[in-house]
């Protein structure tokens, strides 16, 4: 008899542990439940945006307007070199030099005047100036030097040509932010990507 009513209490025991257990089951999963609505109802939100686009829609957007700056950098880039090769063959340095050739003029009417490119090639003229007569001489300057004889004004004007300063072209960091840009880019492409994977995950569940 007290083993009977020993088995009775074992059930009762047991069956109270696993009606707690099952009750504390049922409130986990509704939690769980509530948390995952939430979060499917903020994920839909964000996939269909304020104004009813998806957010493929504006990632296709912005993949285009990407691919349309990374063109026009191209372009730029483009026409910045051919400004460039075009600047190197214009003549862009100078140096001038006016002095008195004859003693008896005394007004600096004489002059040495040179002109070089981007690669420091050109010619150098020189005038004298008297009061009976003029002479003008021409004169060849190939990479900085020339291989005629120069006087001290021709060779103090090519001197001021070759110290003329430059602006530089700055093709290098052109070239870095169409780098960065065609990063975003692929960057937007593996998220689109990514996007309808998990959108064809959802329909399939």
């Amino acid at each position: 008899m007290e083993q009977l009513i020993n088995y009775e209490m074992v059930w009762t025991v047991l069956g109270v542990f696993l009606a707690i257990l099952l009750i504390f089951l049922i409130l986990q999963f509704l939690w769980l439940r509530s948390k995952v609505n939430r979060l499917y109802r903020k994920y839909k939100y964000f996939m269909a945006g304020e104004d009813g686009s998806s957010i493929e829609m504006k990632l296709s957007t912005e993949i285009r307007e990407l691919r349309e700056m990374v063109q026009s950098s191209k372009q730029m880039l483009h026409q910045q070199e051919l400004l460039a090769t075009m600047q190197l063959q214009s003549f862009q340095k100078i140096g001038m030099v006016r002095y008195d050739a004859f003693d008896e003029t005394g007004d600096k009417l004489s002059f040495s005047l040179t002109l070089l490119d981007g690669k420091n090639n050109g010619f150098i003229i020189s005038s004298l100036a008297g009061h009976n007569s003029s002479r003008i001489y021409a004169k060849q300057v190939m990479a900085g030097a020339c291989r005629e004889a120069l006087s001290a004004e021709e060779a103090q004007s090519i001197d001021r040509a070759l110290n003329t300063l430059m602006p530089h072209m700055a093709s290098r960091e052109n070239l870095e932010n169409n780098s960065e840009l065609k990063e975003d880019m692929k960057a937007l492409d593996r998220e689109k990507i990514n996007r309808k994977s998990m959108n064809s995950r959802e329909n399939h569940d």
